[in-house]
C-alpha cells in the first residue's frame, strides 16, 4: 500500500546560482501548512525494506561529525537527505525562523556519495519544514532522524534541544522521527551508534509509531564497548535552576548590559525506569514521546469534579 504525498500549500523555490532561495512560504500561515499535514503519516510495510527514504538533520549543525556518522549509516540502505542548520543551533527547540522572515535561504552540500545534501540558514524545525513541505513536498519520507547530538538529551533537556525539537517538527507534521543524542566523539563509537540507529529504524517499534508520536534517544557518552543496554523508559526528574549572571557592557551606545543565561542543573538519585537511571547505569535510554500535551488525567478530574473556574459575568461585566 501506498501513500498519497502529504498536502502543501503555497510554496515556491528559484535558483539563484548555487544557491535556492525560498520566495514564498505559505499563502496565509507556515503553520496552516503543517496542521494539514498532521494526523497523515507514511504506510508502514512489514519489510526489512523500510525504510526507504529518510532525512536527516541535527541542530549542531550540518559539519557535525555525528550527522556524517548517521548519513554515511542510512545510505546504503534507504534515499539519504541530509537538510540541516548551516551551523549550530542547539537550545533552539522548535523554533521556526521562517515563520516571521517568510523566506529560507538554503545551500547544497556535497556529503559524500549516495547522500543529498543541502544547509538551512535557520534552525533545526526550518530545516524539517523545508525537507517536508519544499524539497520532498511531491512524495514524504518515510523517517526523521535527528542527530547524532553531542551530549545527552535527559530530563528536560528535551524540552530546550534543537534536536529533539526538530523531531518533535516532523512529528506534528505526521511523519515519524526519531531524536538521538549523546556520543563520546570516538570515530568507532559514533559509526556503531549511527548503525544501531539504522537497525532500530526497521523495528517494530519505529515502523508502528502512530501520527504525531516520536522517540528521544540518549546514548551514554562511553566507548560502545562499555554500553550495557537499552531500556524504554520514561522521562526523569532533573531539578533546574536558571540564572542570569551580569557581564561586561556589551559597548554600544546608549550603553546596554550584558546577562549571561546559565541553566543549573541538580542531579540527584533517579529511579529505576527513568532515563537519568538508565543513562547512569550506561544502558541507552529510549523515551516515546508526543506532540499533543493534553493532560488528559487532569481534564478527566476537571470535568467529572467541576473546575472552580470564575464566571465570565463576574466582576462588574455586563449580566
Amino acid at each position: 500500500m501506498t501513500r498519497a504525498p502529504p498536502a502543501m500549500v503555497g510554496w515556491r523555490f528559484a535558483r539563484r546560482t548555487e544557491r535556492w532561495v525560498l520566495v514564498r512560504y505559505l499563502l496565509a500561515s507556515s503553520m496552516l501548512a503543517l496542521l494539514l499535514l498532521a494526523g497523515a503519516s507514511p504506510a508502514r510495510t512489514q519489510t526489512q525494506e523500510w525504510p526507504s527514504k529518510v532525512v536527516i538533520t541535527n541542530d549542531d549543525g550540518i559539519d557535525d561529525d555525528g550527522l556524517l556518522a548517521l548519513a554515511r549509516a542510512f545510505a546504503p540502505h534507504a534515499q539519504t537527505f541530509v537538510v540541516a542548520p548551516m551551523e549550530n543551533r542547539s537550545g533552539s527547540t522548535n523554533y521556526v525562523s521562517a515563520i516571521a522572515t517568510r523566506s529560507l535561504e538554503v545551500e547544497r552540500r556535497d556529503l559524500g556519495h549516495g547522500i543529498t545534501a543541502y544547509a538551512v540558514d535557520g534552525f533545526p524545525a526550518d530545516a524539517v519544514i523545508f525537507a517536508l513541505a519544499g524539497l520532498l513536498a511531491d512524495e514524504a519520507p518515510d523517517l526523521v532522524l535527528s542527530g547524532i547530538n553531542n551530549g545527552a538529551n535527559l530530563s528536560d533537556d528535551a524540552y530546550l534541544s534543537g534536536t529533539v525539537g526538530a523531531a518533535r517538527m516532523a512529528a506534528f507534521a505526521g511523519i515519524p522521527a526519531i531524536a538521538v543524542s549523546g556520543h563520546n566523539n570516538e570515530p568507532e563509537t559514533l559509526a556503531a551508534i549511527a548503525d544501531w540507529v539504522v537497525e532500530l529504524s526497521r523495528s517494530r517499534l519505529v515502523r508502528e509509531l502512530e501520527p504525531r508520536q516520536y522517540l528521544t534517544v540518549s546514548v551514554p557518552r562511553v566507548p560502545a564497548s562499555e554500553i550495557a543496554g537499552v531500556e524504554i523508559v520514561r522521562r526523569g526528574t532533573w531539578p533546574y535552576t536558571v540564572e542570569f549572571e551580569r557581564g561586561p557592557e556589551a559597548g554600544r551606545e546608549p550603553a546596554r548590559e550584558m546577562w549571561q543565561l546559565q541553566f543549573l542543573s541538580k542531579p540527584g538519585v533517579s529511579p529505576p525506569g527513568t532515563d537519568l537511571h538508565a543513562y547512569g547505569e550506561n544502558r541507552i535510554a529510549i523515551v516515546p514521546m508526543r506532540v499533543d500535551e493534553l493532560d488528559y488525567d487532569l481534564l478527566e478530574h476537571l470535568l467529572a469534579s467541576g473546575a472552580d473556574v470564575p464566571d465570565w459575568r463576574a466582576g462588574g461585566r455586563p449580566r
